[in-house]
């Protein structure tokens, strides 16, 4: 289920440019230093500021495990790190400081699961301001229910989301339009076969078209292809025939190979934290801030919306490759049991949840022949089908998919 509404984002964007154009100059306060103390049972980081500072702690899980300190007004002064770079020791791997938006954070990655346990500040006795925060290591499930934003806004980007959410305006239930993109083609062929039958741009089309007659079947989705033929289709033009569509899902089929022929299994790909830098970056360069209306807007606030669509797009991608690799463990096996993150241009897109399939190995025998088998890939598409059931719930049932703050001035 797709529920299209209005939210009406106009006054807080202007609040969040008359905000932002404060500046933080003048509320700046210096961070002199951070250290890190690793301990039996917990891992300790001490940030140290020049004068009193609130800030906000907490943990993220998607893409990877991280810590996540919010500093309103902080400015970076530790010496020796210029870049706002370094290493961690303990739960913490390494950080990174962010001064982007009202409310500069640091940012820490860790090494697995784990919890906030403490946090504290302390006034200075021989030095600065000092802020507290013990982690513990932390079971999954644990990780998983603590992880996410804090209830109240704490930086600009949350305050936007949490404007477009609230504000929604009951719509209208429409068809989920899934777009299906069968890789490579033309002049493309990718992967090669050692075992007969199609090459890879051909085991792909055929996969591609057995979806979308599954889809159909349903009378739930509305399918649109990014190929229907053996054609050549860039890379580029396949993320804006998803864009032109106002794909709700995009599911890009592939089949895999490896210089070993052992190697055999189906595996579900999403976008990378370096394939969501890559996309600012290209999209700072560029202008193109993959978002409707951008043009009207100044950069800063297309920046953070970015930021809100594309935090979006990578927990309901993420969580739609969960529930595909669920279902295909039952007619493939699998290469991995997780979704792994890429940079894959096809994902790069903030406007929607894009997933890479990798159906199997064309270099493994076994996994050739299935691919290449009417039965096997009609149980295949199914079981992707039954995963975008299980995603898109029904009009009249609870959807599975909260709001998603949309750019344009809708909620999705």
């Amino acid at each position: 289920m797709v529920i299209k509404s209005l939210a009406r984002i106009v006054g807080i964007l202007g609040s969040a440019i008359a905000v932002a154009g404060l500046g933080a100059s003048a509320f700046a306060t210096d961070v002199t230093a951070v250290r890190f103390g690793a301990h039996d049972t917990f891992s300790r980081v001490v940030i140290e500021a020049d004068s009193p500072i609130e800030f906000d702690a907490f943990v993220l899980a998607e893409p990877n495990p991280r810590l996540v300190v919010s500093l309103p007004g902080a400015q970076w002064r530790v010496s020796g790190l210029d870049n706002g770079q370094g290493l961690g020791h303990g739960l913490f791997e390494d950080f990174r400081f962010d001064p982007s938006g009202l409310h500069p954070r640091l940012v820490f990655n860790l090494d697995g699961p784990s919890r906030i346990n403490q946090e504290m500040v302390l006034d200075p006795t021989d030095g600065g301001y000092r802020m507290v925060i013990d982690i513990n290591p932390s079971t999954q499930a644990d990780f998983i229910e603590a992880a996410g934003f804090p209830e109240r806004s704490q930086t600009l980007t949350q305050l936007l989301a949490e404007h477009a959410q609230i504000d929604a305006l009951a719509g209208v239930c429409e068809s989920p339009r899934i777009v299906v993109d069968a890789g490579h083609g033309g002049r493309d062929p990718g992967a090669l076969t050692r075992f007969g039958g199609g090459h890879e741009a051909d085991v792909n089309l055929a996969a591609a078209r057995v979806l979308r007659e599954l889809l159909e079947a349903t009378g739930r989705f509305e399918v649109v292809m990014t190929r229907e033929s053996d054609v050549f289709i860039d890379l580029e033009d396949r993320v804006r025939i998803a864009r032109a569509a106002e794909a709700d899902m995009f599911v890009s089929l592939h089949s895999d190979a490896a210089g070993s022929s052992s190697a055999r299994g189906a595996a579900a790909y999403v976008l990378s934290s370096s394939g969501v830098n890559r996309s600012r970056t290209r999209a700072r360069r560029e202008g193109d801030w993959f978002l409707p209306d951008a043009a009207n807007r100044p950069d800063e606030v297309n920046e953070i919306l970015f930021d809100i669509s594309m935090g979006d797009k990578l927990n309901r991608s993420y969580q739609f490759a969960t529930e595909l690799l669920s279902e295909a463990r039952s007619v493939t096996p699998l290469l991995r049991e997780r979704p792994e993150h890429r940079g894959f241009l096809v994902l790069l897109d903030a406007q929607f949840p894009a997933v890479l399939f990798e159906m199997g190995f064309l270099s493994n025998e076994q996994d050739s022949r299935n691919l290449n088998s009417d039965a096997h890939r009609r149980r295949l598409m199914a079981s992707i089908v039954n995963a975008l059931e299980d995603h898109f719930p029904s009009c009249g049932q609870s959807p599975g998919v909260q709001f998603a703050a949309r750019t344009d001035g809708a909620a999705r």
